[in-house]
């Protein structure tokens, strides 16, 4: 990259950030970041206390979105002032029952999923999907016809942008807006994102028979793919989970629009949490990081590349024991 292309990205990405609230103050039922004896008493801590020893993969509590499949999405806007150059991106996540009432739709992406790149994880065994697959793409571009008939809120945003907060997970919003969306939204979490002109692309399924994330059990909800990557906060919380961070503590002042911006978020999500890949169509100067993906520790003694939820209970399944 030039100096002149990196003086254009940094300037843009720089311009017109929503101001979010500084260290999560006025998200609905959200306070400082916490001290560790307060933190004991946050119902996700005595959740986090629950969780069994990480192992080869998990599925998620039961007090979660535990059945069905989740579909995941990214969504791609070209910034302001920018010429069409420089893009921001976000994952969403959005449980079949939200997409059911377009059968059409439903079908259409039942059937894709058989040609993306299956969901796995570095480090794991025969349970993930087989990797490196040249007869696969990471991705494939959905139809404007057909998303933008997609208007039930029933799905979660998840997006990265700068701010004036500290508390980690700050610079990630989610309030009501972002855990009620529709998916034909043209709504980013940034004010300076061409929604006019968001495309819209699908990498795959997590849940049911084909994934790698249950034997045919529950997948990853947006929830729980919140709580993963903002390694044990909700909603800027700081809950003592001392968890690995994830790739980042994406908090608003650790943006930066080279090498921590929204599209190192997006990365993140779908490498880190769900095990997907973090190709994405044709960003060019506006995603310049690859991002490592923090080791968990499985119980068989695996290093598991993944980051994972305090929500999540984990429990080896043992194939070869299945009568």
């Amino acid at each position: 990259m030039t100096p002149r292309s990196a003086i254009l990205l940094a300037s843009v990405l720089s311009l017109s950030l929503p101001p979010l609230p500084s260290d999560g103050a006025g998200y609905p039922g959200v306070v400082a970041r916490r001290d560790s004896s307060e933190a004991a008493h946050h119902p996700a801590y005595a959740e986090h206390k629950k969780m069994a020893p990480a192992a080869s993969y998990y599925r998620p509590n039961d007090e979660y979105e535990t059945s069905g499949r989740f579909y995941v999405f990214l969504q791609k806007f070209p910034l302001e002032s920018s010429f069409k150059m420089i893009f921001h991106t976000e994952v969403v996540v959005c449980p079949r029952d939200t997409l059911a009432k377009d059968a059409e739709f439903l079908k259409m992406l039942d059937g894709l999923t058989s040609t993306l790149t299956p969901p796995g994880f570095e480090g794991r065994s025969s349970a993930g999907g087989v990797r490196g697959d040249e007869t696969k793409s990471p991705f494939v571009a959905i139809d404007r016809d057909m998303w933008s008939k997609q208007n039930e809120p029933g799905c979660v945003q998840l997006g990265f942008a700068g701010a004036a907060c500290g508390s980690a997970c700050c610079g990630s919003p989610h309030k009501s807006e972002n855990t009620a969306y529709a998916l034909n939204s043209d709504r980013a979490v940034i004010g300076n994102a061409m929604g006019e002109y968001k495309e819209l692309y699908f990498y795959g399924v997590s849940g049911g028979p084909s994934s790698s994330s249950s034997a045919g059990g529950g997948g990853i909800s947006g929830e729980d793919a919140y709580q993963a990557v903002c390694h044990g906060h909700m909603n800027a919380i700081d809950a003592g989970m001392a968890l690995p961070t994830c790739v980042s503590d994406w908090a608003g002042t650790d943006y930066n629009p080279l090498t921590n911006n929204c599209n190192t978020f997006t990365s993140a999500v779908l490498k880190c949490v769900y095990g997907m890949s973090d190709a994405k169509p044709n960003l060019g100067i506006s995603d310049l990081r690859t991002v490592t993906c923090p080791s968990e520790k499985g119980k068989d003694g695996t290093d598991l590349k993944q980051c994972v939820a305090p929500s999540m209970r984990f429990e080896i399944i043992d194939t070869l024991s299945v009568e």
